[in-house]
């Protein structure tokens, strides 16, 4: 496909989040239907606890398929009700044995990269402090678990690079950051006419060389909002300016850039489309 063509001769890698419906092993055809070259899945559902067996087939088709469509890096992004910071130990459990559970089916899938939201406590320092404790505590095997920053609204961390960085420095395991352009932009973050300063800011606190995945949503409210409410590429506060900025950064090449877009699959090829047109070829 052309426009995977024309990201691959960047460096680029460029997808977005797509269904594994019917069978996982069904998401990377999904996933190349797009022109993408990376995508990212859940392994199960995102809002409940439970899940069902896969299959030995389904794991080698999966993998199978990922080789036949020459997909780069996959992602796995963990269920959303984990919260490792929580002051409800009981939930602290559930939430351990899920992503024990996520991790063991990201290493047979062989997929490296498992992105969650760690957690929320009003006490922040204690909540990193607890999240790193746990997330130190668990076996990864081949996966790396990478942490996603929020966009600063209530007590989820973490929100600013200083709270990224001090996750970062207490890491004794397998981690790193997933930088979200919608959350960064929320927190305040420029850019758009800053660009250069936040992107230093990523380099001189460390936290630039810990980033192994982007979620590239643009922002339906204003930078500094704290509202985490993801937009189409370009039609947000971000816009084409942002987007501009993001995909001719050689910083982020060989990085999967995964898109969780409004409308999903219905506006995958226009919002990939406006990335190729913004590419400086």
């Amino acid at each position: 496909m052309k426009l995977r063509c024309d990201f691959e001769s960047r460096n680029k890698l460029v997808g977005g989040h797509v269904s594994i419906a019917e069978s996982i092993a069904l998401s990377p055809g999904r996933a190349n239907s797009f022109g993408f070259n990376t995508f990212q899945i859940f392994v199960k559902s995102n809002l409940q606890w439970k899940y069902r067996e896969i299959s030995d087939e389904e794991y080698e088709n999966f993998k199978h398929n990922v080789r036949e469509f020459k997909m780069e890096k996959p992602v796995v992004h963990a269920t959303y009700l984990l919260n490792l910071g929580s002051e409800n130990n009981e939930l602290v459990d559930r939430s351990v044995n899920d992503l024990k559970y996520e991790i063991g089916v990201c290493n047979r899938l062989g997929i490296e990269y498992l992105v969650l939201h760690p957690g929320s406590n009003r006490d922040r320092k204690h909540a990193i402090e607890s999240i790193m404790g746990v997330i130190n505590s668990i076996e990864t095997g081949n996966v790396r678990l990478l942490i996603e920053n929020s966009s600063g609204k209530g007590s989820t961390v973490p929100a600013t690079i200083e709270e990224m960085q001090s996750m970062m420095d207490i890491s004794k395991n397998r981690t790193g950051i997933c930088l979200d352009t919608c959350h960064f932009f929320a927190e305040g973050y420029d850019l758009v006419d800053k660009y250069s300063e936040s992107i230093e800011s990523l380099k001189s606190s460390g936290i630039m060389k810990n980033i192994h995945a982007m979620h590239i949503n643009d922002s339906m409210f204003e930078r500094g909002s704290k509202r985490d409410r993801h937009e189409n590429i370009g039609d947000g506060f971000i816009g084409n300016a942002g987007f501009k900025n993001i995909i001719n950064d050689s910083s982020f090449n060989g990085i999967p850039m995964i898109m969780e877009t409004p409308g999903g699959d219905e506006n995958y090829l226009s919002n990939i489309q406006k990335l190729r047109d913004l590419m400086v070829i």
